[in-house]
């Protein structure tokens, strides 16, 4: 036997049967326990004294009602199980395709953080070259650097 859901969101989301299971039930072990005690009482005179008699049809009655009530836990457990079977399934895929959505998020930081260390390398490129240029612009047209004028 599997164990108890303990899913409450399962549980009342499923659909209620029409007549309340436990209450059958509860009513038919309420009548069994009841049973000897209700068949003593209704003997009438010298019949109480002769013996506990029972009321056979009344026993078979509740034997029937027990019976139905648990034919019908069995059924509402058999859904529950089968509830719970889809529930397992449904949150595998779910959990399968978050896990594929972390591993193309993982993969995109990766690419961005490459580009990002690339770019980097680039500015630092780019600064190295700037200051040449600007050395070799500033150290060509000084003054000192300059030719004389034909004058």
């Amino acid at each position: 036997m599997q164990p108890a859901i303990s899913d409450l969101a399962t549980i009342t989301t499923l659909p209620r049967q029409s007549a309340s299971t436990s209450e059958q039930f509860l009513n038919a072990s309420d009548k069994i326990a009841a049973f000897p005690s209700a068949s003593l009482a209704a003997a009438p005179g010298p019949a109480a004294t002769a013996g506990p008699q029972r009321d056979w049809p009344s026993a078979l009655a509740l034997i029937e009602e027990t019976s139905e009530a648990i034919r019908i836990s069995d059924l509402r457990y058999a859904q529950l199980e089968e509830r719970l079977q889809q529930t397992i399934a449904q949150a595998a895929v779910n959990m399968r395709e978050l896990e594929a959505q972390v591993a193309t998020a993982n993969e995109l930081l990766w690419r961005s953080e490459e580009r990002a260390r690339q770019a980097e390398a680039r500015a630092v490129e780019a600064e190295a070259w700037l200051a040449r240029l600007h050395d070799a612009v500033t150290t060509s047209f000084s003054p000192a650097n300059r030719p004389q004028s034909r004058g």
